[in-house]
């Protein structure tokens, strides 16, 4: 009778183990095209998740950075899914560094007044930021943060 107590309680152990297992296994999974939070030295930005690499890794583009930043992360980096409107941190030392040294020989400059192509209209824009080699984050005038963007030279009018 001892033998078949322990087996139940053995077997009862192993459903329990296997519960707890499970449930700790069962984190979201996340799909290409969700707007995540996500977290990227020392910050929380927005980004988008452009491929499933692995059930715990995924390719995520920085919402507003140049896609020389993607990065493959795995999933305890995101935070969750992005809500409303997500207020932009500073971008890392290692992009303002490389926008800095970028500045030096972009065209355009934080604070020009541009023309800017957006589905074959021209609206008025202003550079508020450099964030690569000719790549500007721009906003436009008269329109809230919300259709701020990053752009390139191909959809600025030439001065």
């Amino acid at each position: 009778m001892a033998g078949g107590t322990l087996t139940v309680i053995t077997k009862g152990a192993a459903l329990m183990l296997g519960l707890i297992l499970s449930l700790g296994a069962c984190k979201r999974q996340y799909a290409v095209g969700d707007e995540v939070l996500v977290e990227w030295e020392g910050n929380v930005y927005p980004a988008s998740i452009l491929e499933a690499v692995s059930p715990t890794k995924y390719k995520v583009h920085f919402e507003g950075y140049d896609p020389v930043w993607d990065d493959v992360i795995p999933r305890d980096r995101i935070r969750g899914l992005a809500e409303g409107k997500v207020v932009h941190p500073e971008p890392p030392p290692k992009v303002r560094a490389k926008a800095l040294q970028a500045a030096q020989t972009n065209m355009y400059k934080v604070g020009d007044r541009v023309r800017v192509d957006f589905h074959g209209h021209i609206y008025t824009a202003v550079i508020t930021a450099i964030v690569g080699q000719e790549r500007y984050r721009i906003h436009y005038e008269g329109y809230g943060p919300e259709w701020d963007e990053t752009v390139g030279l191909s959809r600025i009018q030439p001065k």
